[in-house]
């Protein structure tokens, strides 16, 4: 019986702080780092190795603008590059505001629990595609094309 209470508490609880943005595009991304050209260059984000030419991995969506990729490749100097924009995810706050705004049924108090889990979640913004190098694939997913310079002696 008390397992019963606990599993329905956490069923109201998460109910309660669910809001439109967390759920439907959540407060993480998948960012695609592509590094043309350079099939052999090592690709770290936050210091852990990500993959090599290509990689894919999650990103904190309230962190789009303090996106940082490292690229290393063998005989080159390693170079970092940062993307320093994001957007407001304007439809979902709408979604938020008209579908997870709740009401007290003993007063008339208009409870924002959405808005507040999505801007705690920052599930509110995304990359921003005007950023050199950023394009979308879709809501979920985020393509960052990498100029990596490190290896210009090496060309030449």
């Amino acid at each position: 019986m008390k397992n019963l209470f606990y599993f329905l508490m956490l069923l109201a609880t998460a109910s309660i702080l669910s809001s439109c943005a967390t759920i439907i595009g959540g407060s993480k991304y998948y960012a695609k780092v592509q590094v043309p050209d350079h099939p052999n260059a090592k690709i770290e984000y936050k210091g852990d190795y990500q993959g090599t030419g290509e990689a894919t991995f999650k990103a904190k969506r309230r962190k789009a603008n303090n996106f940082s990729v490292t690229v290393k490749e063998e005989d080159c100097e390693t170079q970092t590059i940062d993307f320093t924009q994001r957007q407001f995810r304007g439809w979902a706050f709408v979604g938020t505001v008209v579908v997870w705004t709740g009401v007290i049924s003993t007063a008339p108090y208009i409870l924002p629990w959405g808005i507040a889990t999505d801007l705690a979640t920052g599930s509110l913004w995304k990359p921003d595609i005007n950023e050199k190098g950023v394009t979308k694939q879709d809501f979920n997913h985020y393509i960052y094309r990498i100029d990596y310079t490190g290896c210009k002696d090496k060309k030449d």
